[in-house]
């Protein structure tokens, strides 16, 4: 959707959407900074995760809003409602609604490079004081913000900056809220001609607060690499510890994927109250819940994994961001490639099984679920790792056979996954859902196909009790055949 922020001549503000479908219709006919009348549009709640306003209600355009530029000079063209600095910092849901902030410029940190996805980006840190003794906050920005702060001080260098960031986030770092821009919206003033900030200084001259002729240096945080994070500073825990840990954490753990659930749906959609069929999306024009078309809805897919070392195994979840990182496909390409191929959106897609027999360092997020569940933790994926070098060092550090990671061989892991089909009924996972996967969920390898001395690494992988009070249980031997005997206790 096409997103805006109107204000009224008041400084009060509302989000505004154009559905994709009306996107053509009216992205020629606003532009930023001119004043419109806007008519005959809907109202609804304004319930969306990411709030660009703390407006209760946002507008959306339909087919016959009308739009008409006017002129009017005695519109206001900057009215900004700044957030003092003592309710920053004891906000407590980072993922709230866009604020404005002003603040001066007391401490900077150096422009600091790295690179993402193949992407090199660059950030700074800073610090603002709003002058009311409450508090400094944490300020980072991103990208042409940094550039434009760092130009405008080497250019026009003067003892004092004072920082207006319009549209900006909050960020919370190591416990502490703080703010940083977002990629599209923020706007950033230093030093400009606005009575706001012509009053700001006034109240830096009564308050007798002396002009800062250098700025504190806030020294950069460490950036850790891959290995260095994996490897020195991340928890290494077995997957049976990890699956008797009563307390959440983030930890590292290594292990081979032997099997991926195609029972239990694999994607769902960003907005969780839509349809999720894809044919009854196609057969409707909106979707009933969020008023809006459910093909414009961003698909995403998470994947319930079993993973096992030579401890035990568990069902661990990836969802799609990781999952692209190393499949090098996304939520909406694999979408495509089902429609291409003659697919419904409820299949399981094949381009997963590329998971399945390869051995990864994991780095985990683990969460407290039901204690009479399977597995009583939720365990997420936060990072994948197959360097052979990283995880050389990472088993040489933490005395671990190789061999023992898990059950590699192609032949036994063939037989995990020879069903990649999702039934109708199943529905879409969200983000909330639980872990908690019976084992039966899993195909099994079947009988007559275990063969030779693969019947020994079967019964590792899927261990039977040989003390258990059933009437009969299945024994395999090795040989050059093996067979399935049955036994019977009186």
């Amino acid at each position: 959707m096409l997103e805006l922020v109107v204000m009224d001549h008041l400084g009060d503000r509302i989000q505004c959407s154009i559905r994709n479908h009306q996107r053509r219709q009216f992205e020629h006919e606003v532009s930023e900074g001119s004043i419109y009348t806007i008519s005959n549009f809907t109202v609804s709640s304004n319930d969306l995760k990411y709030k660009a306003t703390n407006h209760a209600s946002r507008i959306y355009f339909k087919r016959d809003t009308q739009v008409r530029m006017v002129q009017d000079p005695t519109f206001p063209q900057h009215v900004f409602r700044f957030m003092p600095n003592e309710l920053i910092l004891n906000h407590t849901n980072a993922q709230s609604h866009l604020i404005d902030v002003i603040g001066l410029l007391t401490a900077k940190g150096d422009i600091i490079e790295f690179t993402k996805n193949g992407k090199k980006c660059i950030y700074i840190v800073i610090e603002l004081d709003d002058m009311q003794g409450k508090g400094k906050i944490r300020c980072t920005l991103w990208e042409e913000f940094a550039t434009q702060l760092v130009k405008h001080m080497e250019e026009q260098p003067t003892t004092e900056y004072i920082l207006i960031l319009q549209f900006a986030k909050f960020n919370l770092f190591k416990g502490t809220m703080g703010i940083s821009n977002t990629n599209h919206n923020s706007i950033m003033h230093i030093n400009a001609d606005f009575q706001e900030v012509k009053d700001f200084r006034k109240s830096l001259i009564m308050s007798g607060v002396p002009s800062a002729n250098q700025l504190t240096q806030i020294v950069a945080e460490p950036a850790y690499s891959l290995e260095e994070d994996l490897i020195n500073n991340s928890i290494y825990k077995p997957i049976s510890e990890l699956k008797e840990t009563f307390e959440a954490g983030t930890f590292v753990t290594i292990g081979t994927v032997i099997a991926i659930d195609p029972k239990n749906g694999w994607w769902y959609k960003s907005c969780k109250q839509c349809f999720t069929s894809l044919r009854e999306a196609e057969n409707s024009y909106h979707c009933a819940k969020c008023n809006s078309h459910p093909l414009t809805h961003t698909p995403r897919y998470s994947i319930n994994m079993k993973v096992a070392d030579d401890t035990d195994t568990a069902i661990f979840l990836l969802y799609d961001k990781e999952a692209s990182r190393y499949l090098g496909i996304s939520a909406s390409d694999l979408r495509l490639a089902q429609l291409t191929r003659g697919g419904v959106h409820e299949e399981y897609p094949t381009e997963l099984n590329a998971l399945v027999g390869k051995k990864f360092l994991f780095k985990l997020i683990v969460k407290m679920e039901d204690v009479n569940a399977f597995q009583p933790c939720k365990i997420v994926v936060a990072k994948l790792c197959e360097e052979d070098t990283i995880m050389n060092k990472f088993l040489e550090k933490n005395n671990i056979c190789e061999q023992s990671v898990g059950v590699e061989n192609s032949e036994l892991l063939s037989m995990n996954t020879d069903s990649a089909e999702t039934p109708k009924d199943t529905s879409a996972p969200s983000t909330e859902n639980s872990m908690e996967v019976p084992l039966d969920a899993f195909s099994t390898p079947k009988s007559k196909i275990i063969t030779g001395g693969w019947s020994k690494k079967l019964i590792d992988v899927y261990p039977e009790d040989l003390d258990a009070s059933s009437s009969k249980r299945r024994k395999a031997t090795n040989g050059d055949k093996a067979t399935l005997a049955k036994e019977h206790h009186d």
